[in-house]
């Protein structure tokens, strides 16, 4: 045996340098080759041993997939408001908006074995809703996870809500080609929203959105029952009188939410409830009364000018919060309600300057003009009046089933309650009955919403 030569493995040099090393490394290749083969049938394995000693194997399909339901149900979009924050603040988070682990259950579901796997991809009702937050203008992993919903939820509509807060820092209506180019990379995702998939969205939400999304053929949206709209983001300061939302073509529109906008906008006649915020309501009070089926209304922290008078004949509950009756006589003084069954009342008091007689005088005006359907009253917030004062208030609305306080002073709410049941001094209440609230059913008093 040569020296060369090992006796255990039978390695010889002299072989080695004959065969060269491209044989040698074709050899590793296909070891290579043969290695990965093998990994893939050994997973194989492993996922049917993992199938075989699944727990819930003996569960049929329809049980799996209610489980899966219980476990991730549809997102709640109203259970969640949005904070604003402005550019400038200093407790501005670095990151905003909403995000919940908990949403996305079902696709951690779907990496638990291959059975639950299957069970989540046909389960159309887990893929109904979703909520994005978008860190930056580069929207394209979101418009693929956005596909994937509606391919998954079949022919069910869906139910959208995009967070734009992070990335509308960067499109201020001074930013000119910038803001262009950031609306450019958003082009994808707004032809899924309002072109390519319009037909199949049924509620849709928007934070922040830029006001160019709102030139949309409305016919696309041929199914869409709700939308809201928080801050929508302005092309210029100066311009916002020439921003539309025209939603009068929405053929199934029936509940429309507006935060805090300049936007001017026109409703179909299908809508039946209606929630502005933070807006003069001075150009849309006429407009309520070309809405035949509107039924809820809620208005939070609004304004109103002088209008003519409007008599809204359906509508039956009506929340107005954070009210500043001095900032709201026009309001007072025209409008009237027909057939009205519901009526949370607000104040937000204003602590520099005290409620003028005359803002006293129309709200009681106000009180006394609601209708003899009022069966619900409930009183929100710091309500700036005496218990004597709430009484006479009281004795407007003798029809009265249910009463409840919110938030309101103990003074108010004790001297309130009470007058109930008795007969009232005489406050200057223009027409009293023999008792106050003489059909109270149940009265309530919460510390706070």
């Amino acid at each position: 045996m040569s020296i060369a030569e090992c006796p255990r493995c039978g390695y010889y040099l002299a072989t080695e340098l004959k065969e060269g090393l491209p044989a040698l490394e074709a050899e590793v290749n296909r070891l290579d080759v043969l290695m990965s083969c093998l990994q893939e049938e050994k997973a194989i394995l492993l996922r049917r041993i993992n199938n075989a000693q699944e727990k819930t194997m003996c569960l049929p399909f329809e049980v799996l997939s209610n489980i899966f339901l219980f476990a991730r149900p549809p997102i709640q979009f109203a259970a969640y408001e949005p904070i604003f924050y402005d550019e400038n603040d200093p407790d501005h988070p670095p990151l905003t908006g909403y995000y919940n682990p908990a949403e996305y259950f079902h696709l951690t579901l779907a990496a638990v074995s291959h059975r639950w796997r299957q069970v989540v991809l046909s389960t159309p009702q887990l893929w109904t809703t979703i909520s994005l937050r978008f860190l930056s203008v580069f929207t394209n992993f979101n418009t693929s996870l956005l596909d994937l919903y509606f391919k998954n939820a079949h022919s069910l509509p869906l139910s959208i809500r995009l967070d734009f807060s992070n990335c509308a820092l960067a499109w201020p209506a001074d930013s000119g080609f910038k803001r262009y180019y950031f609306l450019k990379a958003l082009g994808p995702l707004e032809e899924t929203i309002f072109d390519r998939k319009a037909d199949r969205i049924y509620s849709l939400a928007l934070i922040k959105p830029p006001v160019e999304w709102f030139y949309f053929d409305p016919e696309n949206l041929s199914h869409c029952a709700s939308m809201t709209i928080y801050w929508p983001s302005v092309m210029d300061d100066d311009d916002d009188d020439d921003s539309l939302l025209d939603a009068r073509d929405l053929p199934c529109l029936e509940h429309l939410k507006l935060v805090d906008s300049d936007v001017l906008f026109q409703l179909p006649t299908t809508v039946t409830t209606l929630q502005l915020s933070e807006i003069d309501m001075t150009h849309y009070i006429e407009l309520l009364e070309e809405l035949p089926k509107l039924v809820k209304l809620e208005i939070t922290e609004a304004t109103t000018g002088t209008f003519e008078p409007v008599v809204l004949h359906r509508l039956e509950h009506l929340t107005w919060r954070k009210i500043c009756v001095d900032d709201n006589h026009g309001f007072l003084r025209s409008l009237r309600l027909v057939h009205l069954t519901t009526l949370e009342w607000g104040e937000h008091m204003n602590y520099r300057w005290p409620l003028s007689e005359e803002g006293r005088r129309l709200r009681l005006a106000f009180f006394s003009s609601l209708p003899s359907t009022l069966s619900s009253l409930t009183f929100a917030g710091d309500l700036e009046i005496d218990p004597p004062g709430l009484v006479d208030l009281l004795c407007c609305v003798p029809k009265l089933a249910e009463l409840h306080f919110i938030g309101s002073y103990w003074q108010v709410v004790v001297g309130a309650v009470e007058s109930i049941g008795r007969p009232p001094a005489n406050r200057g209440a223009s027409s009293s009955p023999l008792n106050v609230l003489p059909n109270l059913c149940t009265c309530y008093e919460f510390t706070n919403l």
